[in-house]
């Protein structure tokens, strides 16, 4: 299997249980697909994987909530097959200091880097929403978290919205924390929907398998949780990289380790009410429907034995 690797915390699960042998040990040779480190991911998820999925580049992915929604629409190949929830999943907003903006009702017209059609795009607009109308809350492209706070380092953005531990980071570098989200905290696994049940039920054990060690013994993966985070500034200048590692070794003994719980169908009642929101803000680009979305099969053996 061909699997997106997305790094932390998204990732881990798939990371661990590659580490782990777990793939291994069921008969599963799991291969990652990562954007070059010097690259950055486009701005239309929806058809960037679909190409990647269409061109047997990508077999399956791990995805936020919404993006889910957003790129399984009808009659496409690929199925949501589980999903999982986080110990710890919260986008917050980061600005460079001197601007005068100190709470979230400050980003009023303030661009906000975000990676569109991923969490990090739904969590803020729902999230700020309940502070500021909707008109005035502006969100533009930045890539992934490390791309987002490269652009914060540069002066390429004021503002970028980022998750644990590149949070923790750019405080370390000086940035301002101005909000955090409380949104959705689900996580779902797409595959296509033609991987044989026997394989996409022993990739699923396998990432269930993980998610029992994490919660068992979360210490266990730091370091791993670590090396991971370092590889995503293999792209940055020497000198910003450097920089970049030294507060990594700073903060590596205390940053919070996402993991994320075992493995369940992805929830009917949060399909729904983001569905629902998404279409109210004219975010969908196609008709969804819960029932021409999920697979259960492969999970439900899990679950079974």
């Amino acid at each position: 299997m061909k699997v997106k690797n997305s790094y932390i915390p998204w990732s881990f699960l798939d990371i661990a249980a590659k580490e782990e042998g777990l793939f291994e040990k069921r008969d599963l040779n799991v291969e990652f697909f990562s954007v070059g480190k010097s690259e950055a991911e486009p701005s239309d998820k929806v058809a960037w994987y679909g190409d990647l999925v269409k061109g047997g580049e990508l077999d399956a992915y791990a995805v936020c909530a919404w993006g889910a929604i957003d790129r399984l629409a009808e009659k496409e190949r690929e199925k949501i097959v589980a999903a999982t929830t986080s110990s710890g999943y919260a986008f917050s907003i980061l600005v460079a200091p001197g601007l005068g903006i100190k709470t979230a009702a400050d980003l009023a017209e303030i661009p906000i880097a975000v990676n569109m059609k991923t969490g990090s795009h739904y969590c803020i607009l729902s999230d700020l929403e309940r502070t500021l109308p909707y008109s005035k809350i502006k969100v533009v492209h930045g890539g992934e978290p490390h791309n987002r706070l490269k652009g914060l380092m540069e002066g390429k953005f004021q503002a970028v919205a980022l998750i644990s531990p590149y949070t923790e980071l750019a405080v370390q570098l000086g940035f301002v924390k101005v909000a955090e989200t409380k949104t959705v905290d689900v996580l779902a696994f797409v595959a296509r929907d033609d991987i044989p049940m026997d394989v996409l039920t022993r990739y699923l054990a396998a990432l269930d398998e993980a998610a029992k060690m994490m919660k068992k013994d979360p210490e266990r993966f730091r370091s791993l949780y670590v090396r991971t985070l370092r590889e995503t500034f293999l792209g940055f200048p020497d000198e910003w990289k450097t920089r970049v590692n030294k507060l990594i070794d700073k903060i590596a003994p205390t940053i919070p380790i996402t993991t994320w719980g075992e493995l369940t169908e992805y929830p009917r009642e949060s399909f729904n009410s983001l569905s629902t929101w998404m279409s109210k803000h004219n975010l969908l680009q196609a008709n969804v429907q819960y029932e021409n979305m999920v697979l259960s099969q492969p999970l439900e053996k899990v679950q079974t034995g």
